[in-house]
């Protein structure tokens, strides 16, 4: 498993924070408070710097100081910094759509294919498609058990909300709690995941890479495909 500060560190980079502001944040959230003395021990940053550091950081209200001196600093409840991202990561959506919806048409199509690489990364991937899912859902795969419990609980959950799921396997799945439509079709290697003709996903039987799309043109492609394949094959 990889190093949680390590992680920490990169994602707190990938989100706009500079490299001292991560190994700051990365301190505070290891002590439970420390002066600038303290910090530069641990972090090997300059006092003149970690005072600049910490300043903004404050501003960004996502560290906290007490009065006196030494200052102490801490960092605040990890709900603020959800909150704080949250908001800026929802209005980055709103301002993206915006600037969609009133985008230049084009003669050109965009369709770009988009790989994914690693077990975890391609199993969230396909948990977050079957979740936003709203009409339907067609999966083929060798075996839809291993594919996962959690990914078994999110096809359960979609068909509660009566999203029609239709699946070509190579080993029958049984089961009693949600309403599934299979086809059996015993050399079925690939894993092809469509949802509501605009997703797209294609993986190796290991989930180790694939190729995922949100091109509704490639996608429903993908899908006729799929259901030419299922009514060559006999239901189950």
């Amino acid at each position: 498993m990889e190093n949680p500060v390590s992680r920490v560190s990169e994602v707190l980079r990938d989100l706009g924070f500079g490299a001292h502001e991560a190994e700051v944040i990365v301190a505070l959230n290891r002590l439970e408070s420390a002066t600038v003395s303290e910090l530069s021990s641990v972090t090997g940053i300059h006092h003149a710097n970690l005072y600049t550091i910490l300043d903004g950081l404050v501003g960004k209200g996502i560290v906290v100081s007490s009065g006196g001196r030494p200052r102490v600093y801490g960092f605040a409840p990890l709900s603020h910094l959800k909150d704080l991202l949250s908001t800026r990561v929802n209005q980055l959506i709103a301002d993206l759509k915006h600037l969609q919806r009133n985008r230049e048409p084009s003669q050109v199509v965009p369709a770009l294919v988009y790989t994914i690489r690693g077990m975890s990364e391609v199993h969230a991937k396909m948990l977050r498609m079957l979740g936003n899912s709203k009409n339907r859902i067609m999966i083929a795969a060798p075996s839809l058990a291993e594919l996962g419990d959690s990914v078994v609980e999110a096809l359960q959950l979609a068909s509660e909300r009566r999203v029609i799921i239709r699946a070509i396997l190579g080993t029958k799945f049984t089961t009693h709690e949600f309403d599934i439509q299979q086809h059996i079709k015993d050399d079925t290697m690939a894993i092809n995941l469509v949802v509501d003709g605009e997703e797209a996903l294609i993986s190796m039987p290991d989930l180790s890479v694939c190729g995922w799309v949100d091109n509704s043109l490639i996608s429903l492609q993908l899908e006729s495909f799929l259901e030419q394949t299922w009514k060559t094959i006999k239901e189950v």
